[in-house]
């Protein structure tokens, strides 16, 4: 296409995030919601949620069972929970569908529901438009934000977790299952903060460096409240995320939920993926394209 650009591309460009409202139709959120709900249904609890603790160093090791199960969790699909919702022994304090933080991270490969809405051709036809070239699906993930106890995300770069060289290779679909809104936890964003490359780093300890599977290398700054710009949006929209933009979201003290379907794209095409991030393609799960 030239040097031509849409208006709203050029908007992305400035501000590092977009908002396409009703980019997925109602039907397919509640096909993705009703999905949900049946994963939820079949869910087992987790072992390393099971395990009483006792003395300090099985809780350590505890610690240590669960970043384990977070970090072989790029090609699996695994239920997070929110602080509270179980017991010492794994049983629920509060409703099953309710003590569910997040689930993740390989819906888009394993889920028939996910994977379609994920190579929908309407997404492809987005990326297409953005100019990716040979983008490759790196990670999905379904967020709840439940009423009351859908805690914040406190602000941060997704390139953080996610690290490229060269940078600028990641980008975020974000899609609103239901309408977001202030009150139950809308993400907020400073425009234009994608520009200044990245402030911190999680990465895989060498091992037998720590006691720690990951650890984080520099700092998020302290960014002032009043830079960041709240995004509600209707149930269906898409916000695209760049791999960079500093944003965040509050604690959900309404009480309705915030469901959400996300997955991030790396543009492969003379990009490599860090080794030392915590998400590694696997000979079961090498990253999928996302033109499939």
């Amino acid at each position: 296409s030239g040097g031509e650009q849409s208006p709203r591309l050029f908007q992305f460009r400035e501000d590092g995030f977009l908002v396409l409202e009703h980019f997925f139709t109602a039907e397919e959120c509640d096909s993705m919601r009703n999905q949900i709900q049946r994963i939820i249904a079949e869910m087992e609890v987790p072992l390393h949620c099971r395990t009483e603790f006792s003395t300090k160093e099985e809780e350590q090791l505890q610690v240590q069972g669960s970043s384990d199960y977070f970090l072989t969790s790029g090609d699996k699909i695994r239920f997070f929970f929110e602080k509270g919702a179980l017991d010492e022994r794994g049983n629920f304090l509060i409703p099953k569908e309710k003590s569910v933080s997040k689930i993740g991270h390989a819906l888009h490969a394993y889920d028939p529901v996910f994977k379609q809405i994920t190579h929908s051709s309407k997404v492809q036809e987005l990326g297409r438009k953005l100019g990716l070239e040979r983008p490759v699906v790196v990670q999905s993930m379904y967020i709840f934000k439940q009423p009351g106890i859908g805690g914040e995300v406190t602000p941060h770069q997704d390139a953080t977790f996610l690290h490229t060289e060269p940078l600028g290779r990641i980008l975020g679909f974000w899609i609103a299952l239901e309408d977001v809104t202030r009150e139950n936890g809308c993400l907020w964003f400073i425009p234009g903060s994608h520009t200044n490359g990245i402030s911190r780093r999680m990465v895989r300890a060498a091992s037998g460096t720590s006691t720690r599977v990951v650890e984080f290398v520099g700092s998020e700054p302290a960014y002032d409240d009043s830079q960041f710009k709240p995004l509600p949006i209707s149930k269906g929209g898409l916000i695209l995320i760049h791999g960079e933009v500093v944003h965040k979201s509050e604690l959900n003290s309404s009480e309705s939920s915030r469901h959400a379907f996300t997955f991030h794209v790396m543009e492969a095409k003379d990009t490599s993926w860090s080794k030392e991030n915590w998400l590694q393609p696997t000979p079961e799960l090498p990253f999928p394209s996302l033109y499939t």
